[in-house]
C-alpha cells in the first residue's frame, strides 16, 4: 500500500509542462467549460482504493477474499467505491471524477446470448451524481446539470451471438459503442494479436451493419488490422478505435497504423488515445508526453477533427487481482509476453483520473488552439454520438 507521506505529496493534475500562470489559466478555463470525455474509462484507477480508511478496505478485502474466481474478483473491486458511496460510506469515487473534470466516462454492458440471461442495469446510476447517457443531446444535459454522465459499451472477451437479437436486447439497455472483436479470434473477425489477420467474417459484416440500423458505434480497439479496414469499408456510419495508440509512432500491436488511421477518419470517425504505458512507448520512464505524442501524431496525420480520448489506464482494482486476469498466461484475455503489457506500470502524469487536466494542459503547453483542445476533450465525440446515436 503507498504510504500516507507519498499520498500527500502528490499534486493529481501538476505535472511540470513548464508553462506560464497565462497558459495556465488557460488551460484551467478551457477544462473546466469544456465537455471532457473518456470513450473508454477505467474509472478513477488503482490509487483510490489507498485513500479509503483502512476499516473499509477490509471490507473490499473480505469481498475479495470470498471468490476464487479472477473475473469476479476483479468485478467486486471495480464496483466497490460505488457501494461505498451507495451506502453512504464514501463518495470518493465521485469526488474524484469531480478533481478530473471529468464530464462522461463509460462502463460495461454485456451481450447474452440467452435471452433469459438478464443484463445487468448499472446500480450506480442513480440519477443524481451519475446517470446513464445514450445521446449526444443527453451528454450536454449531463454537462449542464453537473452530473458525471456514462455510457454503456462493451468489450467482448468472446465471439458476438450469431443471433443479433442479442445485441439490440443489449442496445434497450443502453449499449452504444460495441468493440468487434477483442484480442484473438472471433467467429466475428480477428483481433490484434491473433496469428492471422483474416478481416471480418460474414458474421463480422452482419454485425456492423446491425449496428449500424441501431445506432451502436462500431469500434475497433482490439481489432486487427484487416478487421478494421473491413468495418471502415462496410460500415455506412461513422468507426471508432476509441483506445489505441499510433503505430507509426511506436509499433506495437494494440496501435492501429496509418492506414488504419486513415480508414477510420474516412468515416468520419473518432481515434481515442490510451494511456497505457506500454502501448505508447518503450521507454523506462513513460510520460504524459508520449501520451501527446501520439495525439499529435494521428492529430497531424488525419487532422485534429478526429481525435479523442479513451485512456483505458490506470484499471480500477487493486494490483494483485489485476496481475492474474491481464498475464500473458491467460488464453482468456489474448495478451502475449511481447506486448509488454505490466499492470504495475503507470504514466508519469497520469497516475489516476485525477490527472485528466494533465493532458488539456499538456496540448495547450504545445501550441494548440482552444477549438482544438475543446475538440479533442469531447466535442470530436459528441459529433460522432450525434451522428450514430442521435
Amino acid at each position: 500500500m503507498t504510504s500516507s507521506a507519498s499520498l500527500k505529496a502528490r499534486r493529481p493534475g501538476r505535472y511540470s509542462f513548464g508553462m506560464s500562470d497565462a497558459e495556465e489559466s488557460r488551460a484551467a478555463k478551457l477544462h473546466r467549460e469544456a465537455i471532457v470525455i473518456d470513450l473508454l474509462s477505467q474509472r478513477a484507477g488503482a490509487r483510490i482504493f489507498d485513500h479509503y480508511p483502512s476499516g473499509l478496505r477490509a471490507d473490499l478485502d473480505a469481498r475479495i477474499n470470498a471468490s476464487n474466481n479472477i473475473y469476479e474478483r476483479y468485478s467486486i473491486a471495480v464496483n466497490w467505491p460505488y457501494d461505498m458511496a451507495l451506502s453512504g460510506q464514501s463518495g470518493l469515487i465521485y469526488d474524484w471524477y469531480r478533481e478530473a473534470g471529468l464530464s462522461i466516462i463509460s462502463h460495461q454492458l454485456p451481450i447474452f446470448e440467452d435471452p433469459l440471461q438478464g443484463i445487468d442495469a448499472t446500480p450506480y446510476l442513480d440519477g443524481n451524481r451519475m446517470r446513464l447517457v445514450t445521446t449526444a443531446a443527453e451528454m450536454r444535459a449531463a454537462k449542464a446539470d453537473n452530473v458525471i454522465g456514462s455510457f454503456a459499451n462493451y468489450q467482448p472477451l468472446v465471439s458476438i451471438p450469431n443471433d443479433l437479437s442479442a445485441i439490440t436486447r443489449a442496445f434497450e439497455k443502453g449499449l452504444r459503442s460495441l468493440m468487434l472483436t477483442y484480442n484473438s479470434m472471433t467467429s466475428v473477425g480477428s483481433g490484434c494479436t491473433e496469428r492471422a489477420d483474416a478481416g471480418l467474417s460474414h458474421h463480422g459484416v452482419r454485425v456492423v451493419k446491425h449496428c449500424n440500423e441501431l445506432g451502436v458505434i462500431v469500434d475497433t480497439s482490439h481489432c486487427g488490422p484487416q478487421t478494421t479496414l473491413d468495418a471502415c469499408r462496410f460500415s455506412k456510419k461513422p468507426v471508432t478505435a476509441n483506445h489505441t495508440s499510433a503505430k507509426g509512432l511506436f509499433s506495437h500491436s494494440r496501435g492501429k497504423d496509418d492506414d488504419c488511421l486513415k480508414a477510420i477518419a474516412g468515416t468520419g470517425g473518432l481515434i481515442g488515445v490510451l494511456a497505457v504505458p506500454a502501448y505508447l512507448t518503450d521507454s523506462n520512464k513513460p510520460s504524459i508526453e508520449h501520451m501527446l505524442d501520439h495525439i499529435e501524431y494521428i492529430a497531424g496525420l488525419v487532422g485534429w477533427q478526429h481525435v479523442a480520448i479513451g485512456t483505458d489506464w490506470p484499471l480500477q482494482a487493486p494490483i494483485e487481482i489485476q496481475r492474474p486476469l491481464f498475464s500473458p498466461s491467460n488464453a482468456d484475455t489474448g495478451f502475449r509476453a511481447e506486448d509488454a503489457l505490466d499492470v504495475e506500470v503507470n504514466l508519469d502524469g497520469f497516475d489516476d483520473c485525477r490527472d485528466m487536466p494533465n493532458i488539456t494542459r499538456g496540448l495547450v503547453s504545445r501550441g494548440w488552439s482552444d477549438e482544438a483542445v475543446i475538440a479533442v476533450l469531447g466535442e470530436n465525440a459528441l459529433r460522432v454520438f450525434a451522428a450514430v446515436c442521435g
